[in-house]
């Protein structure tokens, strides 16, 4: 299927293993360039070298806790842009999120 992503930069969390490497994988297959994020560098580089290798796409890679204060405005200060965002890292304490702060 062709969704016209060809060239499109998507960044994705959680993106080494699991769903977001699914999604990536599903990503890199309509042509979209990848910056992936996660915690483990060895599991990003491998990710990363199979999905470059088998759909022919540009493949970067952060490894990073995004559950650290400031992650995020790091990250997004290190791209010059992204075209797509997938959001798959995240864990919630239990409870009621409206709640919860930052700590």
């Amino acid at each position: 299927m062709d969704l016209n992503l060809a060239g499109k930069l998507a960044l994705i969390t959680g993106g080494s293993k699991g769903i977001g490497k699914g999604i990536a994988a599903s990503l890199a297959q309509e042509g979209c360039n990848l910056h992936l994020v996660a915690r483990d560098p060895v599991a990003l580089a491998e990710t990363a070298g199979v999905l470059s290798r088998k759909h022919g796409v540009s493949v970067a890679v952060t490894a990073m806790d995004m559950a650290v204060s400031g992650a995020a405005e790091t990250l997004i200060k290190a791209l010059p842009r992204v075209d797509i965002l997938i959001n798959n890292a995240g864990a919630v304490p239990a409870g009621d999120i409206a709640k919860i702060d930052e700590d």
